[in-house]
């Protein structure tokens, strides 16, 4: 089981599109993976990479997200209140000076103790959006919890459904 780091705990919050999108940085599987849990939750995604898999750039193609092929520079955290950079550890050093002072809240898939926040692995149920979260400790772990969450209240909704 996940343990929580010290001092943080979980809030959950309802952007709206006056919050503006959301910087995306990097676009490899990582990111296609993030980059669709923010579309389903009704954000708007700036992605800034030189390149994307297939999939981000079919949802660039199509106006979904808005991509522009190139490295991230210090203004994109300057313009953005929410980033979420999907690199290996090694860039995302590189990136995080980048972003340092400028007041944007980070999430970071390749050094999570280096973030701000992290996106909880969720579904809609009913009227609820139902997540779960290791704070970007172990989204494998949490990606787990959150099938067996929604296959049990499938399973409860089919057995309520087929009481007499």
């Amino acid at each position: 089981m996940t343990e929580q780091r010290p001092g943080n705990f979980s809030l959950m919050i309802c952007l709206s599109p006056a919050t503006g999108p959301i910087l995306a940085v990097g676009g490899g599987p990582v990111g296609l993976r993030k980059i669709r849990t923010l579309l389903d939750g009704g954000a708007a995604v700036d992605l800034v990479s030189p390149e994307a898999v297939p999939e981000l750039q079919a949802l660039a193609a199509d106006g979904s997200i808005r991509w522009e092929r190139r490295r991230a520079e210090r203004e994109d955290f300057l313009e953005h209140r929410l980033a979420l950079l999907a690199l290996p550890p090694e860039e995302t050093a590189d990136v995080l000076t980048l972003a340092e002072g400028t007041g944007c809240l980070l999430n970071c898939c390749g050094a999570p103790e280096s973030g701000s926040w992290a996106l909880a692995a969720q579904f809609r149920w009913e009227g609820f959006v139902v997540g779960a979260g290791s704070g970007g400790g172990d989204p494998a772990g949490s990606a787990s919890l959150k099938k067996r969450l929604r296959q049990s209240l499938e399973d409860m909704t089919e057995e309520k459904e087929n009481r007499p």
